[in-house]
């Protein structure tokens, strides 16, 4: 019952009108005071819960003899809802621009968050949003675990593609660290040469985080899996330090086997 009570949630339904839904399913048609006794409330209360599955479709009032009944509707109904939900999430995307426009027009919006030097970002829409910042830097250098299995972007070759494309100053340090895997970088990536550059983490070590990158006067530490948390630190001394350990580490890490023999 569980999984159903949740995905009924999903769907804006209650605990009590998933409940209650169920409950109908189960008795067929009854009567508001017989359903608060099996549901061990109010009769008053009941109302709470059947009013809106009635507005949601998912429940009807009738009349039978001289008593007046509740009746659930075929769970086939429920695919109702998820049409609704569809049609407002389509409606609401296309209003978007308008709506944001007229935000920007309306309100003057707080822009002075520079000096902020934490920010905390949570879901893989502002994790890809971190990359594609940091690629428009002109020095972009990164710790990276390549795992074509959850890849960041649905492509992430064709992201850095054309990120080299639009932003002719571009360059690419990335040591791979992937002790079980002999991941290598994209063709598309390799091919820009003198731009990309890459080496491998010794075997046995890694960092704790999925994606470290090193940009423009910032340091993001990137985990688009599991929690889906980012955090970038703006900090020009804390910026200077990664680098330079980065570039000590560079140096002394061996150049990686070419993948094209």
């Amino acid at each position: 019952m569980s999984k159903i009570i949740d995905y009924l949630a999903k769907l804006e339904l209650s605990d009590m009108e998933a409940r209650s839904y169920l409950k109908l399913l189960e008795t067929g048609p009854i009567t508001v005071s017989e359903f608060a006794r099996l549901m061990n409330i109010r009769r008053t209360t009941a109302y709470l819960y059947t009013d809106p599955l009635v507005s949601k479709g998912l429940v009807i009032k009738i009349v039978k003899g001289s008593k007046k009944l509740i009746a659930p509707t075929p769970p086939e109904n429920i695919e109702g809802l998820i049409e609704q939900k569809l049609n407002t999430a389509q409606s609401l995307k296309e209003t978007f621009p308008k709506i944001l426009e007229e935000i920007k027009n309306e309100y003057q919006i707080f822009q002075d968050n520079t000096n902020v030097e934490i920010k905390f970002y949570k879901g893989i829409y502002h994790a890809r949003n971190i990359y594609l910042e940091a690629l428009k830097a002109d020095e972009f250098r990164s710790y990276m675990k390549i795992d074509k299995r959850e890849p960041l972007f649905p492509s992430n070759a064709s992201v850095f593609s054309e990120a080299f494309k639009e932003n002719n100053k571009l360059k690419i340090w990335e040591i791979i660290y992937d002790p079980e895997s002999s991941a290598v970088p994209s063709k598309e990536s390799r091919s820009h040469i003198g731009r990309y550059f890459y080496k491998y983490m010794p075997k046995g070590k890694k960092l704790s985080s999925e994606d470290i990158l090193i940009y423009d006067g910032k340091v993001a530490v990137i985990n688009f899996r599991g929690g889906k948390t980012s955090i970038v630190l703006q900090s020009k001394d804390l910026y200077n330090n990664f680098k330079e350990i980065f570039e000590l580490l560079w140096d002394v890490l061996p150049e990686p086997p070419n993948p094209d023999l």
